[in-house]
């Protein structure tokens, strides 16, 4: 027999879930009244904040004028005007976007294109991506093989692709236990270790989050990192595949996180913020001597979403990125992402508090056991849930994640709120997450 009578499948089983009635700026209000701050971004999404005008409007006139032409037989306005846009995005040598629905759907073709590549290209036995553990790529069976949160991929380890991982840029938690003062880049030299052992004749990627997201809690790497693993990448002719899912469109405070180390990627997978929301959107931005590979061989890219390139959802992204580059967002996301992170640091004189990192608008907290030790809290205590939930009934919103230290344990909250938040947002996004982690830790450690 059921236990209730709600027909949607959730994401928690025993949960009541207020029924979100309206949002406008940085704010979402639900049924009852309540009035949350979005500093989660609903999920590293709402980058431009909630119900502007100009983009709800765009949506509305597209609508009017087209409501849906398939890529078989048409292109229109809004993919070829969002498609440039996307592209303004990225470094120098990207003149191609491939369109999809989803973060998941991006990484899925991206690592479809990396294939395709090598086989124009007569390596036919370049197959294998590898990725890095403790990453989230998408819940598509060929993103979450990518993907290297384990609670995520045990229900479904069967059923996935058998994709090898390295270990992330951790650098608070590093696995060869180096501190930032004498580090050598030992994570990085791991993708060569790994390429070499199973033959850089088989590997055809790599993909990598510039920036952790959710699992890692924004976790940053160290400034030697990225060009190194592009040295690697270019050594043994592996595509460097960035995943800027969450990270793309200014998040960290440039238009894509690759850039503050100046690293060029041959694939750029994205979606959440380019559509700041308004529809489900995906981009794959492809790197002019990958598409040359095709073009040379007269020979398209063996990929097809039905809403790939909609015009409702072209139409929304490009209002975004429009309302972003006139409202000079990502400056802003990096300048309030600054004041955030400076006021953030208050919270790592509190017990439980072992490392707060991050860029820009993207930001993380760790917990601890023991501070000393980073002994992690064991994952039956739930403490990232709990922070959360405390935060939530303080009227804030922040993003809970787990087993950060050993693939079981470990626990974090992650903060991505819409760019457009100023000081008195950042005042109650502190005081939230002190209020609650105060609460979570007496509890815990009395």
């Amino acid at each position: 027999m059921l236990r209730n009578e709600d027909p949607v499948l959730h994401r928690e089983l025993g949960r009541d879930y207020p029924t979100a009635k309206g949002a406008a700026g940085a704010y979402v209000y639900d049924a009852a009244g309540r009035k949350y701050l979005d500093a989660a971004g609903s999920y590293f999404v709402v980058n431009v904040g909630h119900g502007v005008p100009e983009i709800v409007d765009a949506v509305a006139n597209q609508l009017k004028s087209l409501d849906f032409a398939h890529t078989s037989y048409f292109t229109t306005d809004a993919a070829q005007q969002f498609a440039a846009r996307l592209l303004a995005l990225a470094p120098p040598g990207f003149s191609k976007v491939y369109f999809t629905t989803s973060g998941s759907a991006s990484n899925e073709a991206a690592i479809k294109l990396a294939r395709h590549y090598h086989v124009l290209k007569g390596n036919s036995a370049k197959s294998k991506v590898i990725a890095r553990w403790n990453s989230y790529h998408g819940g598509s069976l060929g993103a979450l093989s990518l993907t290297g949160h384990v609670p995520r991929r045990e229900p479904f380890d069967p059923l996935l692709l058998p994709f090898p991982h390295i270990g992330p840029a951790y650098c608070y938690r590093c696995p060869h236990g180096r501190k930032p003062k004498d580090c050598a880049i030992d994570c990085a030299d791991e993708l060569e270790t790994t390429i070499r052992r199973i033959g850089p004749q088989y590997i055809s990627a790599f993909i990598l989050e510039p920036i952790a997201g959710g699992p890692l809690a924004a976790a940053v790497p160290h400034d030697a990192y990225l060009p190194r693993i592009r040295e690697i990448c270019d050594r043994y002719d592996v595509l460097l595949i960035a995943d800027e899912v969450v990270t793309g469109a200014g998040r960290t405070g440039a238009s894509l996180a690759v850039k503050h180390w100046g690293v060029t990627p041959d694939i750029v997978t994205m979606a959440k913020g380019i559509g700041g929301g308004i529809l489900p959107v995906g981009a794959v931005l492809v790197r002019d001597q990958v598409y040359n590979a095709f073009e040379e061989g007269g020979v398209a890219f063996r990929q097809g979403e039905t809403f790939s390139g909609h015009p409702l959802v072209c139409a929304a992204g490009n209002a975004v990125l429009q309302h972003i580059e006139k409202h000079k967002l990502i400056e802003r996301a990096g300048h309030m992402g600054e004041r955030l992170g400076i006021a953030l640091e208050s919270l790592r004189e509190l017990p439980i508090v072992g490392d707060v990192r991050g860029k820009g608008l993207l930001r993380g907290i760790e917990f601890v056991a023991d501070k000393k030790s980073r002994k992690p809290f064991p994952r039956r205590l739930t403490v990232a849930e709990r922070v959360a939930k405390g935060c939530n009934e303080r009227g804030v919103l922040v993003i809970p994640g787990n087993a950060c230290a050993n693939g079981i344990d470990g626990d974090v909250v992650s903060m991505a709120p819409p760019f457009i938040i100023g000081e008195a947002e950042i005042e109650l996004i502190v005081s939230a997450l002190r209020g609650a982690i105060e609460d979570v830790g007496r509890d815990i450690l009395r």
